[in-house]
């Protein structure tokens, strides 16, 4: 199997594997979307993932082959560098903005109990 074989087998394949992703992904937000959670959380990532994957994708081809042919090879290098640099740190950014999503301005979680326990209700005192 030569090299353009291979590369073009990867270019055939790469499409179906994403929509398998982000239909996981949707059915992962279906089932755990409602109860929140760490699933929720997951299912959120990969489809924003997946999505930014998509769309990065073909951006990429656009502005690579404008480069091409506006700029020449060495432009294009520099293209593929950043475009690579750019979705290998895409879905650690995804995961910080959904980890982090629902902090409050105080930084403390909004979703869950407090490190402090409940607070007392106006009328009740400990003895």
């Amino acid at each position: 199997m030569e090299l353009s074989e291979l590369t073009e087998d990867i270019v055939l394949m790469l499409p179906v594997i994403l929509l398998v992703q982000g239909v996981v992904a949707l059915i992962l937000w279906f089932a755990f979307g409602s109860k929140g959670g760490r699933g929720a959380r997951f299912a959120a990532w990969l489809g924003l993932v997946t999505l930014t994957l998509w769309v990065g994708s073909a951006l990429a081809f656009v502005v690579l082959h404008l480069l091409l042919f506006q700029f020449g090879n060495g432009a294009v290098v520099a293209g593929v560098v950043v475009t690579t640099v750019f979705m290998l740190l895409m879905p650690f950014g995804w995961a910080y903005v959904v980890r982090h999503r629902d902090t409050t301005t105080d930084g403390e979680a909004s979703d869950g109990p407090t490190p402090h326990g409940p607070t007392p209700s106006a009328g009740t005192h400990a003895h």
